[in-house]
């Protein structure tokens, strides 16, 4: 299985994102993609200590890149074929990651220091009836695990794609990184139920109205992202995620609350929101118009 069969089956609804990215971009936003794929499903693989996989992740951050050649071992208790495939490449992925040239090396230690720092965080902070996370623990976990991924992806679009963006820095950056946080509470929220099962409560009852505000005010500020990118193709794929955000939060607000089934839109609604946002490649006015309906 190649690298990009193993994204395909790995990436789930963010490989429509990638697939549509400018070629500039695609490749980077793919290898980054796989390597904090890799390190989430280690951290996930819960036929395994959770002090070994603690460890591990330590290591893999102490140690990075390098480290990362040592994942190979855990492939074994992988169910996922998929899954076992992309952590017994990881060998080809970090001398993949040595070719790269060194900004771009360097923007993908930052992000996956980030990450690895998330998971690790995520790891110990939940042992048996840990309590919910607190209002600043949740935040700095999103920033860590999402925040830091929309950070990465603006400054790869500068340093790759330049004048690709209207607005100034400071503000595109701003607006990657609630971007990036937004879509990790609509995940919260979506898997909620399924978490507090598993012992991790990252949102307490009273904090969930509160976390759907946040969520929807930074997938705003996503969209206020795309509109300000000259590169249709840009536009079009940095939407989508929004446009399904949004459609989640529905679906999650329209949810039985006893349930344990994750709200997922399904794939006809998908292909359509697709087709409803054609419009945004072709013009940066067209992304208010689509989004407002997305969010509605």
């Amino acid at each position: 299985m190649n690298e990009k069969e193993i994204l395909r089956r790995t990436s789930r609804s963010f490989y429509l994102t990638i697939r549509l990215l400018p070629r500039a971009l695609r490749d980077d936003i793919s290898l980054a993609y796989l390597l904090a794929r890799a390190t989430d499903t280690i951290a996930d693989t819960g036929t395994a200590p959770l002090a070994a996989r603690t460890e591990w992740l330590q290591a893999a951050r102490s140690s990075w890149p390098s480290g990362m050649c040592r994942a190979v071992p855990w492939s074994t208790p992988q169910h996922d074929p998929a899954q076992r495939e992309l952590l017994r490449a990881l060998p080809r992925l970090s001398s993949l990651l040595s070719g790269r040239p060194e900004p771009v090396r360097v923007l993908i230690s930052q992000v996956m220091d980030h990450i690895l720092e998330g998971q690790i965080f995520d790891l110990q902070r939940f042992g048996p009836g840990a309590p919910p996370l607190s209002d600043d623990e949740l935040m700095r976990y999103v920033y860590l695990v999402a925040g830091s991924v929309g950070e990465f992806w603006d400054s790869l679009c500068r340093l790759k794609l330049p004048g690709y963006s209207s607005a100034a820095p400071d503000l595109m950056r701003a607006r990657a990184r609630q971007y990036g946080q937004a879509l990790q509470l609509v995940n919260i929220l979506r898997d909620r139920r399924m978490d507090e099962i598993l012992g991790r409560i990252y949102l307490p009852a009273g904090l969930v109205a509160l976390a759907g505000v946040r969520a929807r005010k930074g997938l705003g500020e996503g969209a206020a992202y795309c509109a300000s990118l000259r590169s249709g193709r840009l536009r079009y794929a940095t939407l989508l995620p929004a446009l399904l955000g949004w459609r989640t939060l529905s679906l999650v607000d329209t949810t039985p609350d006893p349930s344990i089934t994750p709200a997922k839109v399904p794939r006809g609604e998908v292909r359509r929101w697709m087709r409803r946002a054609w419009p945004v490649w072709w013009s940066a006015s067209a992304v208010g118009r689509v989004a407002r309906v997305a969010s509605e």
